[in-house]
């Protein structure tokens, strides 16, 4: 399935496009990226108030970060 999207959605429609289990791994997948970038900005005194990433799916059909790390949303 291809997909893409660059608006805010709601993590109920993520997981009505893309499955409940495929969700519950990029929400977990973003919130451990955010929460490193955060502290580590944090550190040198520089706040992230907006960002995105982007998520594919590898040949195995893992997800993975494939793009748009820490650029404003």
């Amino acid at each position: 399935m291809a997909l893409s999207l660059d608006e805010n959605i709601h993590p109920d429609k993520v997981a009505q496009l893309v499955g409940y289990e495929y969700a519950k791994k990029i929400e977990e997948f973003s919130l451990a990226l955010y929460t490193k970038a955060r502290d580590y900005a944090a550190e040198r005194g520089i706040i992230i108030a907006d960002t995105k990433f982007e998520f594919g799916l590898d040949e195995d059909k893992n997800v993975v970060l494939v793009d748009e790390v820490l650029t404003p949303g």
